[in-house]
């Protein structure tokens, strides 16, 4: 998939507490790190923010109950980071194999699985409680 240098986010993981997206226009783009780092790190709740031109990758750690991912999407739309025009061209690993719908589909598949696990330790916390109490 070919795409202009400035689109959009294309690559996101996410767990809470910290976030990672990939940003095809931070690639090769050294001078953006530091002013790129600040911005972020200016964000309430926003503890460690680590920037890669080499992958254009940002990945920031951040306290749950401050941290607002709109206040990250719209700083990053402010810098000229996230463009809405085009096809996104920043990559997971295995995008030079996967499809857009695979990726999609594997994330939704990692959401559910997350999911389901946070239902089985919710109830087993909930167990243990009522056995202890």
């Amino acid at each position: 998939m070919s795409a202009n240098p400035g689109t959009m986010a294309l690559y996101l993981h996410h767990v809470p507490g910290r976030l990672r997206v990939c940003l095809s226009k931070l690639k090769r783009s050294p001078r953006a790190v530091a002013p790129l780092t600040r911005e972020l790190l200016a964000i309430p709740g926003a503890e460690s923010v680590s920037v890669s031109a080499r992958t254009g990758s940002v990945t920031i750690r951040y306290r749950r109950d401050v941290f607002d991912a709109e206040d990250l999407w719209a700083r990053l739309h402010a810098l000229g980071f996230l463009d809405r025009s085009g096809a996104p061209d920043c990559a997971s690993p295995s995008a030079s194999t996967d499809s857009l719908a695979a990726r999609a589909a594997s994330a939704v598949g990692e959401a559910l699985a997350s999911a389901a696990i946070r239902h089985v330790l919710d109830r087993s916390t909930w167990s243990l409680i009522k056995l202890l109490g």
